[in-house]
């Protein structure tokens, strides 16, 4: 295959479940990659972005200092790290008019399993909504959300520098809803 078509073909391949938590319309946006530097390995399946790296799917984006996107034998997208100081996601989920987001010092993404893990200093919010964290981990399948105050000790090894572990406490806001009167209870509450 010529390279230009492999690096098409790269690029089509991305981001395609991502849309999952986005507007629907997100998969049907063309994909845009901007880095400072940019390596494609065919034979080991992935693709490195480097450089204060921007990716655009229409409502979603993506930045951070280095991208690496893993593809399996189909050209689909496995797995999917971002990081940064930190990497910062964003997105409008479908029916809402603020948008998710997020940022940490790691992002990995995992389509086959629909995971999100967000790692060191993780942080995400939507509107007053937040949750923060050492280690968040999305199931965006099944709709659940654990948060840890502590860091994988993988990660710590290289995060301590002699100051000892990353450990800080949970932290979740969650802003009381405002409904119209005529949904309001008995009690004059929202349900």
């Amino acid at each position: 295959m010529p390279m230009r078509m492999q690096w098409l073909a790269l690029l089509t391949v991305c981001l395609p479940s991502a849309a999952a938590l986005g507007l629907s319309t997100d998969s049907d946006q063309p994909i845009q990659i901007e880095a400072d530097r940019a390596e494609a390995n065919d034979a080991q399946q992935v693709s490195v972005y480097r450089g204060d790296v921007v990716i655009v799917q229409g409502t979603l984006r993506i930045s951070g200092d280095v991208v690496t996107i893993h593809y399996d034998d189909d050209r689909q997208l496995s797995k999917m790290v971002a990081v940064g100081q930190p990497a910062r996601f964003r997105q409008l989920p479908d029916g809402d008019t603020e948008y998710q987001q997020a940022r940490a010092r790691r992002m990995e993404y995992y389509a086959d399993d629909d995971l999100i893990i967000l790692l060191g200093d993780a942080e995400s919010w939507q509107g007053g909504d937040r949750i923060k964290a050492q280690r968040i981990v999305y199931d965006t399948r099944d709709g659940r959300v654990n948060a840890d105050s502590e860091l994988p000790a993988s990660m710590q090894a290289e995060t301590d520098e002699g100051v000892g572990p990353q450990k800080s406490r949970v932290r979740v806001t969650i802003v009381p809803r405002d409904c119209p009167d005529d949904e309001k209870d008995a009690s004059g509450r929202c349900p």
